[in-house]
């Protein structure tokens, strides 16, 4: 009973111990091939969905403050800019220069923390400051980096039969007190801005944070929005510059994807307060 019966098997199916193991040594290694080949795809991949989603809330953080800040902006005046003091606190006129030391500031003690606190605490009548701040103060402190190009740009627009009737600020509604940096454009060509065009968007009047950028709608891309027909009324356009640097670093390719991407969220309210 203890015979060994193998010997009557055919000998296509004897089965000996060296070629089970060499069966499962060649499975083996053709699992780490596969791997090896399949785990570099698998890490740019994963890689890739990182870092569409940094960006992403890179993006959208700006946006989301940019629009907070044009509801806001929706129920103010901008002419108040022109009749009030920026800071009403005693000992605070002007209001204070907001640039860090890095691009030009006269405070050697303005910092990121310093500029959420003056717009926390501050008291002012200033349109584009109460605007500014409300963006500024909805994003995440240090995220805006003036010495890498990042502002927050704001315009008011009057619209009168689907065209521009006044592009503020302008020289009249300018604070004498204000610096004078934050005023962008041109701004002795009149109330409608006529040489703000596409090829040059540095004459577009608008109000910059740090003084670093200028609004890029030009008088034309902001008409051929408007209906010809529809109502006077104004508007405040708020554009934020953000320069996002890649969270992985793995995917620059020169012009067509560097680093670091610049975005400008953006977000466009009705002013009734700016209507012509």
């Amino acid at each position: 009973m203890d015979q060994d019966m193998s010997g009557d098997r055919p000998a296509a199916q004897r089965r000996t111990p060296y070629m089970v193991l060499c069966r499962f040594s060649s499975r083996h290694g053709q699992s780490m091939l596969e791997t090896a080949i399949l785990l570099p795809v698998l890490l740019i991949l994963i890689a890739g969905m990182i870092e569409v989603g940094a960006y992403a809330i890179s993006y959208l953080t700006p946006l989301d403050a940019s629009r907070e800040a044009a509801r806001f902006g929706a129920n103010l005046d901008p002419e108040l800019t022109s009749k009030y003091p920026l800071d009403m606190r005693a000992g605070y006129l002007p209001f204070p220069d907001v640039r860090p030391p890095e691009i030009g500031g006269t405070d050697p003690n303005m910092t990121a923390d310093r500029l959420l606190a003056l717009c926390q605490d501050g008291e002012t009548t200033n349109f584009y400051y109460e605007v500014a701040c409300l963006a500024f103060q909805n994003v995440p402190t240090r995220t805006l980096d003036p010495t890498e190009g990042d502002d927050i740009v704001i315009t008011v627009v009057g619209i009168m039969s689907g065209t521009i009737a006044h592009r503020w600020p302008l020289a009249v509604h300018a604070n004498p007190a204000d610096w004078s940096y934050h005023f962008q454009g041109a701004g002795g060509d009149g109330p409608t801005n006529p040489t703000c065009t596409i090829t040059n968007t540095e004459n577009c009047r608008c109000w910059s944070l740090y003084g670093i950028r200028t609004s890029q709608f030009d008088n034309a891309s902001i008409e051929e929005r408007l209906e010809s027909n529809a109502p006077a009324t104004g508007f405040v356009i708020v554009e934020v510059f953000h320069s996002h640097y890649h969270f992985t670093g793995f995917f620059t390719i020169g012009d067509f994807i560097p680093n670091p991407i610049e975005m400008r969220p953006y977000a466009i309210f009705p002013v009734p307060a700016a209507e012509p």
